[in-house]
């Protein structure tokens, strides 16, 4: 099942540091597209170089990161989700994280929703290092969408400005959202997880300083029909499995998880044909002899997938494949007793295994969009529950790690 995963090949390019692929056994060479199209229309938007096959090499998800976006198709994308969800930023000031990629379109959709003034914050990392290429990419849209005069791009913001601000969202750019920070905010600014709290790393936001200050939280329903991300998790799920060179048909799968993915993993994976068991924690996991362990956790701390849990898994199911989808696992303790782990890069404490681009845009507007929609909503007082496009977290409700 996983031979072909074993048995992959990297080479370099001659004028540039891309990987290209060699031919997979029948002799094929296939795009990106080729493969995201299987699971999204709105893959179509991109237009890679020659990709490998997913199995044809480790690594395969970093490979997905080299895309070329067709602005016009991502801001008609993103016009329709506005217009879905009703988003109205009129009057307001949002602070926004610049980046590249499908996310770089935030700033640009605040502004298309009408905010007064938009704030992109930038924040080198290894792997974006460069501020200019940061700032074209977020630019770039917004000139595209002729709302470039309400959007600035800057590496910080006055400590005195932050008092204009009525929006600020969740980004790595941006966080931690802590209390030094919320101390300087206005009673009336809405902070935006743009995520579920589930989904975040400890410490990302301080909802006791939060609360102190009187900043309403927002966060938004994955499950609410306009943004509906809990089935595409699944399908991301399942091109992380077939990266990994596994053929679920038939396979016995565990799935370990404790967030609200776990119904549609089951269902997904099922439906594929594989035999399905759920487990809420490692240690609940029954001595089967599994051929695939999907880790699909919350970010904590410490990994909840230790070396106490890898060991029975050694013992009892030493050939298994351990997929990280989300949540950590103790990757020295896998090394140790021998256990084979994908992907083989350790993902970012609080990312995904594979990054929901690798979908298309459409899904990671629905959470940028949404996110800003339950922002907006908390902010004119919306009443925020029950199946409502969002809701208001607090330090008793969060669930994070």
């Amino acid at each position: 099942m996983r031979e072909a995963a074993k048995a992959s090949v990297k080479k370099q390019c001659r004028k540039c540091t891309c990987i290209v692929p060699r031919q997979d056994p029948a002799g094929r060479l296939i795009r990106l597209r080729d493969i995201a199209g299987l699971f999204d229309s709105g893959a179509r938007n991109l237009v890679p170089s020659l990709m490998p096959l997913p199995h044809d090499f480790a690594g395969t998800s970093s490979a997905r990161d080299v895309l070329e976006i067709d602005p016009a198709e991502m801001l008609a994308i993103v016009r329709k989700q506005i217009g879905l969800l009703d988003l109205d930023l009129s009057g307001l000031t949002v602070v926004v994280g610049a980046t590249t990629g499908y996310q770089a379109v935030t700033a640009t959709a605040a502004a298309l929703a009408n905010a007064s003034h938009v704030v992109a914050l930038t924040r080198t990392s290894s792997r974006h290092p460069s501020l200019a290429a940061i700032a074209d990419a977020t630019l770039a849209f917004a000139k595209h969408a002729r709302v470039s005069k309400r959007v600035e791009v800057t590496n910080r913001i006055d400590s005195r400005k932050w008092q204009d601000v009525d929006l600020v969202t969740n980004c790595l750019q941006v966080a931690p959202i802590s209390r030094s920070l919320i101390e300087l905010l206005p009673s009336h600014a809405v902070v935006s997880l743009m995520a579920e709290p589930w989904e975040l790393r400890p410490g990302v936001v301080d909802f006791n300083a939060c609360d102190e200050a009187g900043i309403k939280v927002a966060a938004p329903n994955l499950s609410h029909p306009a943004i509906n991300l809990l089935p595409e998790f699944a399908r991301l799920c399942c091109i992380l499995l077939r990266d990994a060179g596994v053929d679920h048909r038939a396979a016995r799968l565990a799935i370990v998880c404790d967030t609200p993915c776990a119904p549609s993993l089951e269902r997904t994976l099922s439906e594929g044909g594989a035999r399905v068991s759920v487990f809420s924690h490692p240690m609940l996991l029954t001595d089967d002899a599994w051929d695939v362990i999907v880790v699909a956790m919350r970010p904590t701390d410490k990994p909840p997938m230790d070396i106490n849990c890898l060991g029975r898994i050694a013992r009892n199911s030493h050939q298994a494949l351990l997929v990280q989808f989300s949540g950590g696992v103790d990757r020295s303790a896998a090394s140790y007793f021998g256990l084979s782990i994908w992907p083989p890069k350790r993902p970012t404490r609080g990312q995904l295994g594979l990054p929901l681009d690798a979908l298309g845009p459409a899904p990671m507007v629905r959470r940028l969009t949404g996110g800003l929609k339950a922002a907006e909503a908390a902010y004119r007082g919306a009443e925020l529950a029950g199946d409502s496009v969002g809701f208001l977290v607090t330090a008793a409700s969060a669930t994070v790690g």
